[in-house]
Formats: structure tokens, sequence, C-alpha cells
């Protein structure tokens, strides 16, 4: 009886502690992940924020086998979409994303908490965010950012009519040292059916009605780093770049129309029967792409402590000129005995 209730006992303790543990290790993790999107408290986490708020880490960027920032969050966020249109003249280059099915332009990037510029290009083609000039959020590598801060919510009120449909905050690397390299090779292999049309009456050549094909296209290698430098005393430069070398894909259907001009004799050209009628290229474009971001924060020690000096002085001389206040004129009950500081302590504070 003794050994039960001391291994009971026992087994009682060893719950106890790891439910201690667990809770400590929930708490840390919980406190590393601080929210600066949406909130105006410095150390608030992510479960205490009134609004959704999702936190996609440099590592989770990294493992998702994407090097594009908003592929990456197509594939992370339920309710951030990436359409990919093809022959949409600059759109192909500049694609437009949203976020919660509003247009491109009412989602607001942040990048360190300050508002990102839109892209020149404005969507005039037939897709989507038609009408609209949205950030460029591919053209910053994704070696360059800590964490990324999206608030699936609506924030007109504290950011501006432009967080209609939430806010995106790219929370830059702050690293004096250190420094990591990468290496990325891939390509697209796939199958697809498409319909064809029927070829005019006489001709040399066949259509099928649906044609099935098999492509292996679109090598893409992207080289991309970054590397941190000490500035100062306390400030640091990370450089951050990326080499992206892209090869077109190609989708497109089975042209069956007539490509040359007929004969003297009104019959078909004979290029017609051995032409190659995968004449239109939709799909990726071929593309290459250098990018290069660098974050410069220089900080100084000996600041604020000449700050505090500073302020330490100009309170003093405030309470003296209040003082004086007090005996010059203790009647007035219009005139309160105060005394209001300029911006600087060098000026004489005036007496109301």
């Amino acid at each position: 009886m003794y050994n039960k209730r001391n291994a009971a006992f026992a087994l009682s303790v060893a719950a106890v502690v790891s439910l201690l543990t667990s809770q400590s290790a929930f708490a840390e993790e919980e406190l590393q992940q601080v929210v600066v999107t949406g909130t105006r408290v410095a150390n608030r986490s992510v479960l205490e924020t009134a609004a959704p708020v999702d936190i996609v880490t440099a590592d989770a960027l990294q493992n998702l086998g994407v090097t594009e920032i908003n592929q990456a969050l197509s594939v992370t966020l339920p309710s951030f979409n990436f359409p990919r249109p093809g022959l949409t003249d600059g759109t192909d280059t500049v694609r437009p994303a949203t976020l919660r099915g509003l247009a491109p332009d009412q989602t607001l990037v942040l990048i360190n908490g300050k508002r990102r510029h839109s892209a020149a290009l404005v969507n005039i083609n037939g897709s989507i965010g038609r009408g609209a000039s949205s950030a460029d959020l591919n053209a910053i590598p994704n070696t360059a950012l800590k964490s990324i801060e999206v608030l699936r919510d609506g924030a007109s009120a504290q950011y501006g009519s432009d967080a209609i449909a939430g806010v995106i905050n790219l929370r830059l690397r702050e690293n004096r040292d250190g420094g990591e390299a990468t290496v990325a090779y891939g390509w697209r292999d796939t199958t697809y059916k498409t319909l064809t049309g029927t070829p005019p009456a006489g001709a040399t050549w066949s259509a099928p009605a649906v044609l099935e094909r098999s492509r292996n296209d679109g090598r893409t290698t992207t080289v991309s780093g970054w590397k941190g430098f000490g500035l100062g005393n306390d400030g640091f430069v990370t450089v951050s770049f990326e080499y992206k070398d892209q090869g077109r894909t190609e989708r497109g259907g089975w042209d069956f129309r007539q490509q040359y001009l007929k004969l003297a004799n009104g019959s078909f050209d004979p290029r017609e029967a051995t032409l190659n009628r995968f004449v239109a290229w939709y799909g990726e474009p071929e593309m290459q792409q250098k990018t290069v971001f660098v974050t410069p924060v220089l900080r100084s020690k000996t600041a604020p402590r000449r700050m505090r000096r500073r302020a330490g002085r100009a309170a003093m001389h405030c309470r003296r000129v209040s003082i004086a206040a007090r005996v010059s004129r203790p009647t007035s009950s219009r005139s309160t005995p105060t005394a209001i500081c300029r911006s600087s302590h060098r000026k004489s504070p005036t007496i109301r």
C-alpha cells in the first residue's frame, strides 16, 4: 500500500511539473511573437489582439518552395489571393494581389510600420484588380524579411481609407553580423487539356477535338542571401540581394487557323501541313530579375543620456518659474500660476 501511494504521488507531481513546464513554454513562445500591426501597445502578443493577425516568419517563407512573397502569402493565408494572369500586358510583370476579395489598392502595405509606395503600373486589362495600382511585394527579396504581419480586418479608422481590406506589415531584418546564402532551382511539370476548333474546308491538316499535352518548362534559378554589418556603436546595415533567372512556360492551345495565303490555283500552302501550331505563348514570361535591399539604422548609446540631462534641466527651470508665478500673482483666478516650456530648454518659458 505504501508503494502504491508513493507511485501515485510521484505520478501526480510529474503531471503537475509537466503542466507547469508546458505552460511556461507556451508563455515564452507567446511573448516572442509581439504584434506591432493594428495596435499601439508594443508588447502585445498574437492572442491578445482584437483583430485577427497572421504572422509569417522568415523560416516559413523559406520552407514553402516559392521565391515570390505574393505567392508565399497565397499559400500561407487562405484570405490572400495571388492570381497569375497571362497576356495582360504589364500586369504579367506586376501582378496584383487581393486580400479578403477586395481591390488590390484597398490593402495597406507597410515596411517597418511605414507606407510602401504603390507601383507605377495601373491595371487596365480585363483581369483582377482592374483600375487599381497596388504595391509590388515581389520587388522585395524574401531574405530581407524577418516576418510578415497580416491584419485580416478593416483598419480604416486607424490607418486610413487604404486599409479597407486589411494591413500587410513587412518587418525587415535587423542584424549587425551574420549572413546567409541560398541557391534554389526548380521547374514546372504539368499535363493539361484544351479544346481545339475545326480547320477550314479542304485543309491539308487535321485538328483533334481535345488536345492533351505534357509540358516540362519554366526552369527557374534563384540565388539570394543577406549579410549584416555593424554601424557605429549600436547601429547596423543589413544588405539583402536576390537574382532570379526564369524561363518561360507555354500553356497555350493548338492554332487550327490558316497561317499562309493560298496559292494561285486556290490550294493551301504546303507549309500549312508542317507548321508548328503552338504559336501562342500563354503562361509565365521569361524574366531576369536583380534586387538589392539595404536596411541602414544608425543608433547612439550617448544620445538618450544627453536627452535625459536636457529634459531634467528644462523641468527644473519650469518648476522654478511656476513658484515665482505663485508668489507674484496669488489672487488671480483667470491666470492660474503655470509655466509653459518651449521645445528647447534654452528659451525662457512664458508665464501666464
